[in-house]
Parts: C-alpha cells; structure tokens; sequence
C-alpha cells in the first residue's frame, strides 16, 4: 500500500512539473490591440520602399470591434479585421478623401495595398510585423509602449 501510495505521489509530482513547464516554455501571445503602431519599414511585391521622413504611418487594433484604424500618411483609415492565431484578414476598408501627390500618394497606396494582402500577424514587444501575398509583401511596426 505505501509503494501504490508513493507512485501515485510521484506521478502527481511529475504531471505538475509538466504542466509548469509548458507554461513557462509557450508564454501567450502579444497582442497588439490598443497600441499605436509606427510603421518603420515597407516591402511591397519583394521591393523594400524608402519611407518617407516626417510622414507618420499608423496603425492601432481595437480587439472588442474587430477594427483597425490609423493614418496612411495623408488620409486616415478603418478596417474590419479577422484573426486565428497568426493568420490576418483586413477588409471593408474605409478611408477619408484627401488627394495625396507625389511621394506621399505612392507611399499611401503601397501601404494600403500591402495592408490589403495581409495573411500573417507577428507581435514581439515592441515590434510588429505584418505579411502578405506569398511573403512578398511586408509591413514592419514599432511601438513605443511596452
């Protein structure tokens, strides 16, 4: 009876220890809602486009809606969103009417058009990295919140 008793403590010790592990080795995912996003860097059909200075890009997610907003550089935007796990779908884009020339316009729309093809999310601390169309397509974000 003591040996029944001392496996069964043992196998108890052993399933926690297990548990305990897998918790610390997959801590959950950083979310990326409620934070202002900074785009830092614009890949658009395997092409790295310069950014240009001055010119904010944003993006914040508001997880209770489902929605996205933010700044393209000229006009402000919003999107409905769906997400499992690391995969991403924008849709129903909405976007104010500001007429953007010259560097500014065609920033604006590879950005959008990138935002467009998301198929991966990727939130590490401060940083976000959106990607789309077969990995061509690559949006990076930094954040200053923790």
């Amino acid at each position: 009876m003591l040996i029944i008793g001392s496996l069964a403590a043992l196998g108890l010790v052993i399933a926690l220890g297990v548990i305990l592990i897998r918790m610390t080795a997959s801590p959950p995912a950083a979310s990326p809602s409620g934070v202002l996003w900074t785009l830092t860097s614009l890949q658009v059909n395997g092409q790295t486009h310069q950014l240009i200075p001055n010119v904010a890009v944003t993006l914040t997610f508001h997880e209770p809606s489902h929605t996205i907003t933010g700044n393209s550089g000229c006009n402000s935007y919003q999107a409905t969103y769906q997400q499992q796990n690391s995969q991403i779908r924008f849709q129903d884009f909405a976007m104010t009417a500001v007429g953007c020339l010259g560097p500014e316009g065609v920033q604006e729309n590879l950005y959008m058009q990138a935002l467009s093809h998301a198929e991966t999310l990727l939130v590490s601390a401060n940083a976000m990295t959106i990607t789309g169309a077969g990995g061509k397509d690559i949006l990076q974000f930094s954040s200053s919140q923790p």
